[in-house]
């Protein structure tokens, strides 16, 4: 026999909370950082070009020109301090010297110097999986295993294993990462995908039964985006049904 609920929509009797298992995605990544502000502002400007530009570097000529300096050769000599330093290096062995032949050291290192080393910090940035919304914070309790999942786990999209220099950069100042708290350069970065993991947060929806037999859901302390993506939602979905169904049963039982 199929079961069946009659509801009215302006039954307030009828309404019930749901409990939902939100998939959230924790990527692990190790930034590379050189703190710019202990390099003159020459060697901080050419350490921005090789990170602004990378992939499409601009000619000495160009560089001079953003810069307002009138002779290319000028950046040219400051290269090769840059070189001779460690700071950057040749890609080959030609004897001219410009951005798209050499590269920043990302292995850089002079203790006995006063400029610093390159630096490693490892980041976490957590992502909403239905919505990709980036989560500054991530929710204080996660769980490994859903039981009410909003989308099923083999369903999740495969983990995120990259990650631009931009966008990492804009990630990590919004979640004020210390290291990114005063002038620095993100030269590198690299995503952690054995590291990666999809958890759950389970949340609470009220759910208003209308004449039509759907349901008109509102998460609790959900984000717009989430909210927006519930109004989308069959609200015919099992999630939600089987536990109007227990709740139904409940109320019949307590009646007689």
């Amino acid at each position: 026999m199929q079961e069946r609920l009659l509801t009215k929509s302006n039954d307030s009797s009828s309404c019930f909370n749901a409990t939902i298992d939100w998939p959230y995605e924790l990527v692990y990544a190790e930034l590379m950082i050189l703190p710019l502000s202990k390099y003159n502002p020459l060697e901080q400007t050419i350490i921005q070009i090789f990170e602004k530009f990378r992939g499409q570097m601009p000619s000495l000529k160009e560089a001079a020109e953003r810069l307002g300096i009138m002779d290319p050769v000028f950046i040219e000599a400051v290269l090769h301090q840059m070189v001779k330093k460690g700071l950057l290096e040749k890609n080959d062995n030609s004897t001219t010297l410009d951005f798209s032949n050499c590269r920043l050291n990302t292995s850089f290192s002079q203790s006995g110097n006063k400029s610093p080393a390159i630096e490693t910090h490892g980041v976490e940035f957590c992502f909403d999986a239905v919505t990709s919304e980036h989560i500054t914070i991530a929710p204080d309790i996660l769980i490994n295993r859903p039981q009410n999942p909003v989308i099923k786990p083999e369903q999740l999209p495969d983990k995120r294993t990259h990650l631009g220099l931009d966008k990492a950069r804009q990630l990590a100042e919004k979640q004020k990462e210390p290291f990114m708290a005063e002038s620095a350069g993100l030269i590198d970065l690299n995503v952690l995908p054995d590291r990666g993991k999809y958890f759950w947060q389970s949340m609470t929806v009220i759910c208003f039964p209308q004449a039509d037999g759907t349901l008109k859901c509102k998460m609790v302390q959900a984000s717009q985006q989430q909210q927006e993506w519930l109004d989308q939602l069959d609200k015919k979905h099992f999630l939600f049904k089987k536990q109007q169904i227990k709740k139904s049963k409940k109320r019949i039982k307590v009646a007689n």
